[in-house]
């Protein structure tokens, strides 16, 4: 009797470790802020498929920076990301004459995205390959002077003439209050 009951406790246990899902880690998607519209001060992209989110430098570099103009429709973001306080990569997006919410071809060209200690595959301290953008477009799916918020999508390939390579920036999102 007494095998039999350790038998059958033996049975429940492996029966209820078997139901149990195995956790799979986050996709690459996953790993980026959701796409809101609150102005929760948050950015984030696909980096060739890799997330990338801008990280804070200290108290001096926030890791992002936005700004909107009303009068002439002009918006930038600029997005960083800090290693050990220094930059490591960044990501820029600039549209001109946006008004309100719908999708604008980003500004060409203008430094869309860098990263540090990469140029044409040298991994030297002051390496640095610079990017700029082209067939970009910015999706504003929010835009209110009111309370300064601005949100939307945003994607575009960089182009580095130097290095002679692309680096493709899909599935961006962001959500900031500019003021």
């Amino acid at each position: 009797m007494k095998n039999t009951l350790l038998f059958i406790l033996l049975l429940a246990a492996l029966s209820f470790s078997a139901c149990e899902k195995e956790k799979t880690p986050p996709t690459e998607l996953e790993k980026l802020p959701a796409a809101t519209q609150e102005g929760k001060n948050t950015f984030g992209c696909l980096v060739d498929g890799k997330a990338w989110t801008p990280k804070w430098g200290g108290l001096i570099n926030p890791g992002i920076t936005p700004y909107y103009n009303n009068v002439l429709g002009r918006f930038t973001i600029d997005a960083a990301h800090y290693s050990n306080q220094k930059l490591s990569s960044g990501v820029w997006i600039t549209g001109d004459s946006i008004w309100g919410p719908g999708v604008y071809n980003l500004v060409h060209p203008l430094l869309s995205y860098i990263h540090i200690d990469s140029a044409c595959g040298s991994s030297g301290p002051q390496s640095h390959e610079y990017h700029d953008n082209i067939n970009g477009t910015i999706q504003i799916t929010r835009l209110d002077v009111s309370t300064g918020i601005i949100s939307g999508t945003f994607e575009f390939d960089a182009v580095s003439e130097t290095c002679q390579d692309t680096v493709h920036i899909s599935d961006g999102r962001f959500d900031i209050k500019y003021k």
